[in-house]
């Protein structure tokens, strides 16, 4: 999740979104890009999903995760981080 936590910090800061909190990511990302249809809905989705999943570790008492889990997300997670990069790529 880090990393794609910091892509996704590295595209709100290339626009001049300011956030101060993991949870202000999500929803930055979500409503400057996603909602206006620059970060197609699914790459929000899994962003969303792996922001749970890391909250879910870092707060809940027991938190199960198998390799079928990780076999699920992580091609998601390198999908979303290859996108974000680049929009970051664009308007250099």
């Amino acid at each position: 999740m880090s990393e794609t936590l910091d892509t996704a910090l590295a595209l709100l800061v290339k626009n001049g979104i300011p956030t101060s909190t993991h949870a202000g990511v999500k929803t930055m990302l979500g409503l400057h890009f996603v909602s206006k249809g620059v970060l197609e809905k699914e790459y929000g989705k899994t962003f969303s999903r792996l922001f749970e999943i890391r909250h879910s570790g870092d707060y809940d008492d027991f938190v199960y995760c198998d390799k079928e889990m990780t076999d699920e997300y992580t091609p998601l997670a390198e999908a979303f981080i290859r996108r974000i990069k680049e929009l970051l790529e664009e308007n250099k």
